[in-house]
């Protein structure tokens, strides 16, 4: 039986994600509701769309009931008899941020081993909220609002999607209520160490009570407004790159740097670092390498082996 939701999936993966027949899919999921309702959609679309469709799910092995999750995990991708593949981490103390990109790179090594298009992962209008209101609250710019967007390139041959991306929370509950979807409950949810969580649980529903109970509609329709932005300013930034490199060297002009817009000057000085060093710099650091050359003054930085410097036209790394 197909639902509102089946309709709006349908709906995405045509208008929002230009998706042809015969695509190849790559569902990373989780046994939460999110995955669950994702994983569901697919496999009952999967023929009218011609998809390729499979399944990735990563054990952390961070929780006391990762034995029996991984288990009942089992159990899902044996009753969907679709291609799957399963990983297990070793147990080890990650931060999310290196648990994430771990993550990330499974997605990604086994996607181009087994030849799949496209990643879909179950982020929703209800992540993009959270992940808004939490990149705002620690000093992000325009770009980390909009870090969950649609669709994104990750290789050559590779983009990962968000099919969900305009699905609420209540929605893919009801979902997952009507098909009786076998969710398993993560209780490292209400830990309110975690930020998110702690967002999740007392920030956001604040927000919803006293400011706007639709804002689930709302900060999306703002993040495709700044979006727009950011890529105006992402593209004009590789194009200012590509004009002002050195031809041979890897350097800069920063002569021709410092008559841009402030905003294009300080992206292009980041670019330029994470392109050849592959570090990022503290907004500080950059402000304080910007400072020095609207000064004219001699630049000597060093910042993780890497040496910063510059003569009267160029900014070099070495």
């Amino acid at each position: 039986m197909n639902t509102f939701l089946h309709k709006k999936l349908g709906i995405n993966l045509v208008d929002k994600l230009d998706i042809a027949e015969g695509t190849s899919i790559l569902l990373a999921i989780s046994s939460g509701q999110d995955s669950l309702c994702l994983l569901k959609l697919f496999i009952d679309i999967k023929e009218q769309y011609k998809l390729n469709i499979a399944i990735i799910s990563i054990d952390h092995q961070w929780r006391a009931d990762s034995c029996v999750n991984s288990q009942h995990m089992v159990n899902i991708i044996q009753k969907a008899q679709i291609k799957s593949y399963l990983y297990q981490l070793r147990p080890k103390n990650y931060s999310e941020l290196e648990l994430r990109n771990l993550r990330y790179q499974i997605f990604l090594e086994t996607a181009i081993k087994y030849s799949y298009e496209l990643i879909a992962t179950a982020h929703t209008a209800s992540d993009q909220v959270e992940t808004c209101i939490y990149n705002m609250i620690q000093g992000s710019n325009i770009d980390g609002l909009n870090s969950l967007i649609w669709k994104r390139n990750i290789d050559k041959d590779l983009k990962i999607i968000r099919p969900l991306l305009n699905f609420s929370r209540g929605e893919i509950k009801w979902f997952c209520n009507y098909f009786s979807l076998p969710i398993w409950f993560d209780y490292t949810n209400l830990y309110y160490k975690n930020n998110r969580s702690r967002g999740r649980h007392e920030l956001i529903p604040y927000i919803k009570n006293h400011y706007s109970q639709d804002l689930e509609r709302k900060i999306p329709k703002f993040l495709e407004k700044t979006y727009l932005d950011s890529e105006y300013l992402r593209q004009n930034t590789i194009k200012l790159y590509q004009q002002i490199k050195h031809p041979y060297f890897i350097a800069v002009n920063y002569q021709i740097l410092t008559k841009q817009h402030k905003s294009l000057q300080l992206r292009l000085l980041e670019l330029f670092l994470l392109h050849n060093t592959k570090l990022t710099l503290s907004d500080n650091l950059l402000s304080d390498i910007m400072d020095c050359i609207h000064k004219n003054s001699y630049i000597r930085i060093m910042n993780q082996d890497i040496l910063i410097q510059s003569n009267r036209t160029w900014l070099y790394i070495s």
